[in-house]
């Protein structure tokens, strides 16, 4: 009976051991981020990529230094954007914390990758090797992504240095919507 309680203490730790190596699968290099337009109350609005985190407009302000990213809408002329603090976007935000009132504005430039550089089923298939940074053009960069659709890619470059690329997953229009978007980047 001893040994019979032995052999399935043994089993239990094996299988115990092989179960938890299925755990240490290396993980996506890919992040997801939800970013809500200036009068969205409910998804932040701001972004840092060396923190992966987002901010309110409040908490924005008070960490200028760590923002790379944020979204607003703009439906006269760019409609659903993502920017940074440094493209010198005025009136979209009021108050003290509007970042055009910020001490530090950093500047995160974006240039749109056309479908015959990188597929959306090229960038899916990525890995943290692939290099990103020579997707990025210097040639006409742009400080806003703008009138943002499903599927489109842009290579961006931040104020850090961070090189990456992102795919927009969804848009939901206006002063109160969002974008999801997916990222890869190279420190």
């Amino acid at each position: 009976m001893k040994k019979l309680i032995y052999l399935f203490l043994f089993a239990f730790i094996a299988s115990s051991a092989f179960m938890s190596c299925d755990d240490d699968e290396p993980s996506s290099p890919f992040k997801t981020v939800m970013l809500g337009a200036q009068e969205n109350t409910t998804i932040d609005g701001f972004y840092s990529i060396n923190l992966d985190k987002t901010y309110t407009l409040v908490e924005a302000a008070a960490n200028q230094a760590t923002i790379d990213l944020f979204c607003y809408y703009d439906g006269d002329k760019n409609k659903m954007t993502l920017t940074s603090p440094g493209a010198n976007i005025a009136g979209v935000f009021t108050g003290d914390n509007a970042p055009e009132n910020w001490e530090i504005q950093d500047t995160t430039y974006f240039h749109q990758l056309e479908s015959t550089v990188l597929s959306v089923e090229q960038f899916d298939a990525l890995t943290a090797v692939s290099p990103i940074e020579t997707y990025y053009s210097e040639v006409d960069p742009k400080r806003k992504a703008k009138e943002l659709a499903v599927d489109d890619l842009y290579a961006f470059i931040t104020e850090d240095n961070y090189y990456g690329i992102f795919k927009v997953v969804s848009v939901i229009e206006g002063a109160t919507g969002s974008v999801e978007f997916k990222y890869i980047i190279k420190k």
